[in-house]
Formats: structure tokens, C-alpha cells, sequence
């Protein structure tokens, strides 16, 4: 059984018995993606269940839309225009804000406005918008429906949403949307670096994918490759028309929104991000709590993760002409001082620190035993590790010129960052996740500091 030879929409609201072992099922029920796809959206509106049973009812459900000043502007008043019309019954709130991340404070504000009557929620907009409303429809226990403005992240069709509590953006359980709408007529009209971010999220697959499976030769990780080959497929299809999204291309931007949702459904056959997210997403969350503490905006999540991907890329040409010291890497295993460790998260994380650690409490990635067992396999198995290693770095390389078709970020050169800043977030990007990956096997052979520091001196200022 393949996922590859499915439309997307037959992949959905269905149960795969897969060659796994497992059971895969992403629970949304329509999507609609291309030219004119917003004029589904009274369609499946007419069958929408809602959480009491009953089909939703027009003269009496209520649906309150979720947008911001930006998305409101590029689809948020025709959908409001297009249900009115239709004669349902509507409530809305629009963020006041032009830039913000998905954080508690504008949760709180969504629930705020949110009718105690409401029977269905509608998100217009892309990453924080649609997080945020996600949150907020699972926490109220009816289904909502996301209509997107941008191709610029994978978030579209999880079933988890990223959201910034004390510092520290958390990963919280919710529900995928009943219905993704990505008309082309809208995303086309979304900023270009907005479409490049899209893209750098995509091109990041490559390394998540690479990871899950580095972490399956390591630790025995349950790894599907029938989940693997659906997010490399979508990546090579989204790549394949580049050109087009330059020229804002209907059907490029089609692809590219497929692809999206077509990584959203990976993770939602999972039940999380690791088809979609390891060190390259470690890095952007780092980079991310960054500008908020800093009281600034940052780059878009997707720049942020096409940068570390090209980034990492390079780290792996310097570790690769290196070769692996066994040696050296048990003795630096063995130095490991926790005291030290946190020292360094309080430094590195500031406010954030509290949460870092505390994971630490479960993960104990660093813990010398640890380390040492992982060393011991990745020796057992280094013709794996390496082959997998400079099978992804292939497909890394085309990343820079991928991304730099669009105008999007290769090198964090152009970040607000001194090189030692740099090499902090480098090296301890991967303690903000308890997810397996490149950064933690550079870390476990002793080579993840020296990396970080010669990355941060190639790009940065001094």
C-alpha cells in the first residue's frame, strides 16, 4: 500500500491499514485547494457535523470567523461577504495586530470574543491565526474550519498547535481542521517572501525525514516508510514547480499549498510533528523565542526553518570531511556536567529557561549513559548513519538555490546576531524539543560546539 498514487482528498477521513503495522487516519473532511476553491465553502458547510451530532443548521448555528488586520484585508471580508450573503448567521473578531506570534496572551484574546453560542469556528490566515484558532475550537469542543491566505508553513492540517507559554513555545495537543480551504485567488495575492517561507518549510522535510530515520538506525524509533515516501513525494512536487511560484503561477501555488497539507497529513497519520519538525525546526523555535523576548517580530516561522535547513547543510559538509573520533566522543560524553548545562539554558534561554529544564527532567538527552549507549550504536551502525548523512545532504544542496529563486533567507547572516549569539542557538536549540536528530548526533560525537561555533563565524559579525 502506497499514499503516493491518492488525490489528497482521498487520503483524508479514512482509515489505512499500513505496512507499518499501524493505523493511519487524518480526520478532516474536505479540502479544497485551487482556483475558486472558496466557493465550496456553503457546501460543506451543509454537511458539516457538529459536536452535539447534529448537521450544522444555518438559520440557527452560529460561526464565528477568526482573522487579523493582514488576513482580514486578503480574504477575511469577501468570506464574511460570501456567508452573510448565504444567509448565515455570523460572529466575528479580527486580531489587532499586523505582526504577532502564536502566544497565551492572544488565545486569551480570541476567547475573550468568542459567542458561548458558537457552533463552528472559521480561521482566515496562515501560521499564528490558524494555531491559535485551532487551540481554541479543541479547548471548546466544536470543529473549525482554516482558509488560508498564504502557502507559508505546514500547519494547515495538524492536529497540534504550537503556542508560546511562558517563554517557551509549547506543542499542545488539538484537533485537525473539518475543512482547508486554499484558494488560489487569495494565496496568490500573499507577499513573496510569505511564498518563500512556504517553500523553506517544505524544503525542511528533507532533514526532518532524514532524522526520523537516523534516529531509527540509532534508538529503534517506529519509523513509516509509507509516511516517509507521502512528505518526500509532496516535497519533490512542490520543487519541481519553483519557477512557477515566482510568477505566482495558479497551479505552482496549488502544488505548493498541497504540499502543505499533504505534510500536515503525514503528521496527522502519526499523531505529531515528526514527520514535519526536528533540528531544522529547533533552530527557528530558538530563533523565534529570541525575537520575542527581544520585543520583535523575527522572520516568518518557514524562513526561519528553510535557513537552518541550508545552515545544517553546510555543518554536515564541515562533519563529513571531519570523520567520526570515537575516542573524543566518550570522553566529552563522560564531561558532561549538569550544574554546567544549566547554567548555560538560564544564559542562552533567559525566561525561557524554566521550561527547557524542566523538560530536561524527562528527556535526560545529555545524561553521560545515555550519550554513551547512542555513541555505541551509531558505531555499530556508521555505514547507516553515513550513508543516510550524505543521502540527505544531496538533498539539502538544492536548497540554497531554491530558496534564493524566491528571495528567501540561505544564511542567518542577515539575522541581528553576534557569532557567539549564533553559536548559542545552535548549540542548544536542540534541548528545547525532546525529538531525536542531527543536532543531538553532532552533540553525541562531541562535534556539535566546534560546528556551531565555525557556522556562526562564517555568517556573523564578531
Amino acid at each position: 500500500m502506497g499514499f503516493t498514487d491518492k488525490t489528497i482528498n482521498e487520503l483524508i477521513n479514512t482509515e489505512f491499514e499500513c505496512s507499518c503495522g499501524r493505523t493511519h487516519i487524518a480526520n478532516i473532511e474536505n479540502i479544497a485547494i485551487g482556483p475558486g476553491a472558496i466557493e465550496k465553502l456553503p457546501e460543506f458547510l451543509e454537511t458539516q457535523k457538529l459536536a452535539d451530532g447534529r448537521v450544522f443548521d444555518k438559520n440557527k448555528d452560529l460561526i464565528f470567523i477568526v482573522s487579523d488586520v493582514n488576513t482580514e484585508k486578503a480574504a477575511g471580508a469577501d468570506v464574511t461577504k460570501r456567508l452573510e450573503a448565504g444567509g448565515f448567521k455570523i460572529a466575528k473578531y479580527v486580531l489587532p495586530h499586523p505582526q504577532m506570534h502564536s502566544e497565551e496572551q492572544f488565545v486569551d484574546e480570541i476567547n475573550d470574543h468568542l459567542p458561548e453560542e458558537a457552533q463552528l469556528l472559521i480561521a482566515v490566515g496562515s501560521g499564528s491565526v490558524n494555531d491559535m484558532t485551532r487551540f481554541v475550537s479543541f479547548k471548546k469542543g466544536v470543529p473549525y474550519y482554516i482558509v488560508g491566505t498564504a502557502p507559508s508553513m505546514d500547519g494547515y492540517a495538524s492536529n497540534v498547535s504550537p503556542i508560546v507559554h511562558n517563554n517557551l513555545k509549547i506543542t499542545y495537543p488539538a484537533h485537525c481542521a473539518a475543512a482547508i480551504i486554499g484558494d488560489t485567488g487569495y494565496l496568490a495575492t500573499a507577499p513573496m517572501h510569505m511564498i518563500a517561507a512556504g517553500l523553506g518549510d517544505v524544503l525542511g522535510k528533507y532533514l526532518a525525514i532524514s532524522d526520523w530515520k537516523l534516529s531509527q538506525i540509532i534508538n529503534g524509533e517506529y519509523c513509516c516508510p509509507e509516511v516517509c515516501e507521502l512528505v518526500l513525494y509532496s516535497v519533490e512536487k512542490c520543487v519541481a514547480t519553483v519557477d512557477g511560484l515566482k510568477a505566482r503561477d495558479s497551479q505552482a501555488l496549488t502544488y505548493l499549498m498541497e504540499s502543505l497539507v499533504l505534510i500536515g497529513i503525514a503528521m496527522s497519520f502519526i499523531g505529531n510533528s515528526r514527520p514535519a519538525s526536528s533540528s531544522e525546526h529547533h533552530i527557528s523555535h530558538f530563533l523565534e523565542m529570541k525575537a520575542i523576548q527581544s520585543g520583535e517580530y523575527g522572520e516568518l516561522h518557514g524562513t526561519d526553518v528553510g535557513m537552518a535547513t541550508c545552515m545544517i547543510g553546510q555543518m554536515y559538509d564541515e562533519f563529513l570531511e571531519n570523520g567520526i573520533d570515537y575516542d573524543k566522543a566518550r570522553e566529552h560524553a563522560k564531561a558532561f556536567d549538569h550544574d554546567t548545562w544549566v547554567s548555560e539554558i538560564k544564559r542562552c534561554f533567559g525566561p525561557g529557561a524554566t521550561e527547557v529544564i524542566k523538560l530536561y527532567e524527562t528527556a535526560r538527552q545529555n545524561d553521560s549513559d545515555e550519550v554513551l549507549r547512542r555513541i555505541t550504536a551509531i558505531e555499530a551502525n556508521e555505514d547507516a548513519v553515513l550513508d543516510q548523512i550524505r543521502s540527505v545532504r544531496q538533498d539539502l544542496a538544492k536548497c540554497p538555490v531554491l530558496l534564493e529563486e524566491l528571495g528567501g533567507l540561505t544564511d542567518p547572516s542577515s539575522y541581528p546576531f553576534s557569532a557567539g549569539e549564533m553559536t548559542d542557538i545552535i548549540t542548544y536549540a536542540k534541548d528545547l524539543r525532546n525529538r531525536y536528530g542531527t543536532l543531538q548526533v553532532f552533540y553525541d560525537l562531541g562535534v556539535l560546539e566546534p560546528l556551531a561555533a565555525d557556522t556562526a563565524d562564517r555568517y556573523m559579525k564578531k
